[in-house]
């Protein structure tokens, strides 16, 4: 199901000049959906930082958890490294 959104010309403009020239010419919705996308990015991270800044034992424990996890997604095939094999 399609919606208009109304926006100046300007505005339309500037959509269609970013899809152009950072999106290969991406249609204006995917380059208002990858504008979000970094939006939505942008504020996880200044969400993670300030998390780090103000908060150091629990950013020290959630590096720790994900550690743990990243050890966790090892594929089946890889061979244990030497700290645990040895």
């Amino acid at each position: 199901m399609a919606a208009m959104l109304r926006v100046s010309e300007r505005t339309r403009d500037r959509v269609l000049e970013v899809a152009a020239e950072d999106f290969s010419g991406a249609t204006a919705e995917e380059t208002l959906n990858r504008l979000l996308d970094e939006h939505w990015e942008a504020k996880a991270i200044a969400a993670m930082d300030l998390f780090r800044s103000t908060d150091p034992a629990g950013w020290s424990a959630y590096l720790a958890e994900a550690d743990g996890w990243d050890r966790a997604a090892v594929p089946v095939a890889d061979t244990w490294d030497e700290r645990v094999s040895g």
